[in-house]
């Protein structure tokens, strides 16, 4: 069956709708090829890696890059990653537990704006990753909470993916 963007061949089927009943998440190729084993579709590595370099051409994933070496996972768009809206947030990765969070932050984007416009660079916030570790893993960890801390109020939107 043709469709925008090629043919819709039944492995890129079955990925799609594991990525769109997990759109929450974030997953790498190893994941995705361990839960489709699971769920009696397996495939070899490099057609989940093809795929999702197609799915990603027609915006209906987007691609996060994890560090320098190359790692990279993937995430259901649907409608935000067409409109490009993903495109306008910052992200931050717990390097305890892998959570991604989507951060809006209106001070990121002033320091964003200052950089572009004092120092001529413009800073891709979707490819932006903050590493740290997330709420939860530093409770779990026992470490002090930042909001006893005195600060101002956050004007940051932000959701939490795995």
């Amino acid at each position: 069956m043709q469709r925008k963007g090629g043919y819709q061949t039944r492995q890129k089927a079955v990925i799609l709708a594991y990525l769109e009943t997990h759109p929450e998440r974030h997953v790498t190729a190893a994941e995705l090829l361990h839960a489709l084993t699971e769920n009696g579709t397996p495939m070899g590595v490099a057609t989940i890696y093809r795929q999702l370099e197609k799915l990603e051409q027609e915006g209906l994933v987007r691609r996060y890059s994890l560090d320098d070496r190359g790692s990279a996972c993937w995430q259901y768009g649907g409608e935000e990653a067409k409109a490009g809206t993903c495109h306008s947030h910052f992200h931050l990765k717990c390097t305890e537990c892998g959570t991604l969070i989507h951060l809006d932050c209106d001070h990121l984007h002033e320091i964003a704006h200052h950089v572009a416009s004092d120092h001529g660079f413009c800073i891709d916030p979707s490819r932006t990753v903050f590493y740290g570790i997330c709420e939860a893993c530093r409770k779990n960890a026992g470490s002090p909470d930042p909001e006893t801390e005195p600060h101002h109020d956050c004007c940051c939107r932000h959701h939490k993916t795995e």
